[in-house]
């Protein structure tokens, strides 16, 4: 995956966004071209693979995948799996060219290594072995395919093993539920968007088995859709709904469509089932097409903002920015944090780091020059800005008060910690910045009593003696100069020292 980003790059080059969309098209041609080839082998009415090929083609999932050049992860993925499984068909039909199987091997080992998506795919290969085999040689086949395909598997495992370990992202996996079950069909039934809109997942599961059985001829076909439509699924079944997953779904899709199609070949209601079958498809997809747009209209113009704000505000020190929405039209827009790429990309370089809110300490240690926290109004026009630094904080003797309702802040805002009883609630705040809101600031418990790390939260750091502090019940808390951000921050960068010292080493 890295490899494909860094082609891009240098054919290409991070300014230039129409040449990384070309890529994205120019896979989904060759996934595309692929798809028609898997189907092929087990369909050979024409129409049949044009229409699963389509489904492929045009689908919810795969415009997202497509429009959207961050997502390709998993159509890159499929691609090598995909000639994977033809040339398994293709050796499992016709026994010549032994090299073949271990060719398939190589090519899976390849689509693990770009994305997982396939690491739960060996009873596809089994089936696609066995359904393309004799009758006589098809068990042999298939448990051929199986032993070869484990190689692959081992070598990525121990790859994995050796990189991250085994305790990485699969945590939720280690056992089948109902939650993966109701993921797994929902996300299945993103493919036919918006066909399958507001249906229950409940529904759709008594759907999805009647739907083979009726829709596909033969037992090992079926076996086939339902093991490609459920296998290729099952890694990311254990994650929150994303359209881009599913695009793993699309070849088991698409191979069922197109049994369907040869299936009621013939009948006169064929073709304008079809046409209204896709058009639909294609309205919903360009759709979300549009949507995309509008999400990359408002990175391109909020981040030209930052920029000019970043030129507006005096110094070199980093800025550290609350208020922008990540996440516009349900898609995740902003990379929490991170603004200087999407400025690289549009060929701005301030003089300055430009960051979210997250590691503040962080930054204002490691750079010289005080830093600005800056508060974006929802228009992500204006602003307000507060200069902060790492020395803020001046050493004061502790004050205890007894919070009873709400009162200003006073000097309280003077002090970046505070202690209360285990039995403590949150703090609630009410600032300036934010005058309808309310803040909840929520405890650390440990050692009997509950920490506030008042200056891990901007709106704290920008407070005035105006803002409103208040809790649920009668609180004594005890302010301190101690500052819980700063230590982790230099703990955090001397761990960073030590670490790339040993690697040094």
């Amino acid at each position: 995956m890295i490899l494909s980003w860094a082609l891009d790059n240098s054919i290409w080059g991070v300014e230039n966004q129409t040449g990384w969309h070309a890529t994205n098209l120019f896979l989904l041609s060759v996934a595309s071209l692929l798809v028609f080839a898997f189907i092929s082998q087990f369909i050979k009415k024409a129409v049949a693979v044009y229409t699963g090929t389509a489904l492929f083609m045009f689908s919810y999932p795969m415009a997202v995948a497509v429009a959207r050049v961050s997502l390709r992860t998993t159509i890159l993925a499929l691609i090598p799996f995909l000639l994977s499984i033809i040339i398994v068909s293709i050796w499992s039909r016709n026994s010549k060219g032994k090299w073949m199987p271990f060719a398939a091997a190589f090519l899976y080992l390849v689509s693990l290594l770009i994305k997982e998506t396939a690491v739960a795919a060996l009873p596809v290969i089994v089936m696609v072995a066995y359904c393309s085999a004799p009758d006589t040689t098809r068990l042999r086949k298939a448990v051929w395919a199986l032993a070869v395909a484990l190689i692959p598997l081992l070598v990525y495992g121990l790859l994995r093993y050796r990189a991250m370990g085994f305790g990485v992202n699969y945590a939720e996996s280690s056992s089948f539920g109902f939650f993966m079950a109701k993921n797994l069909i929902q996300q299945n039934a993103i493919v036919w968007q918006p066909w399958l809109s507001g249906i229950s997942a409940r529904v759709l599961l008594l759907l999805y088995p009647m739907a083979i059985y009726f829709g596909v001829p033969k037992w090992k076909n079926r076996l086939l859709v339902f093991v490609t439509g459920t296998f290729l699924m099952l890694p990311v079944s254990n994650l929150t709904l994303r359209p881009d997953f599913s695009v793993a779904a699309l070849p088991g899709a698409a191979l069922f469509l197109g049994f369907l199609v040869e299936k009621i070949h013939g009948k006169r209601f064929l073709y304008p089932v079809l046409l209204v079958f896709f058009t639909g498809i294609v309205l919903f997809s360009r759709d979300e097409i549009k949507t995309l747009k509008l999400a990359s209209n408002y990175v391109e113009r909020t981040t030209v903002r930052l920029a000019e704000i970043a030129e507006e505000l005096p110094g070199n020190g980093p800025l550290f920015v609350s208020g922008v929405d990540n996440a516009v039209g349900v898609y995740g827009t902003f990379w929490p944090g991170e603004y200087m790429t999407p400025m690289q990309c549009l060929g701005i370089h301030p003089d300055r780091f430009v960051t979210g809110t997250n590691r503040i300490w962080e930054g204002l240690t490691t750079e010289s020059d005080p830093g600005f926290l800056v508060f974006m109004a929802d228009d992500a026009v204006q602003y307000t800005s507060v200069q902060i630094s790492a020395d803020m904080y001046s050493e004061l003797p502790d004050t205890t008060v007894l919070l009873s309702g709400s009162i200003p802040a006073g000097r309280l805002i003077q002090y970046p910690s505070c202690v209360g009883p285990y039995e403590s609630g949150s703090l609630l705040l009410i600032s300036p910045m934010l005058q309808d809101s309310v803040l909840t600031v929520s405890p650390e418990f440990r050692d009997g009593f509950a920490y506030y790390d008042l200056a891990a939260v901007p709106l704290w750091l920008a407070a005035n003696e105006a803002t409103v502090i208040f809790t649920e019940k009668p609180t004594e808390f005890t302010f301190s100069s101690k500052n819980i951000s700063l230590d982790a921050a230099l703990n955090t960068i001397a761990s960073k020292a030590e670490q790339n010292s040993i690697e040094t080493i």
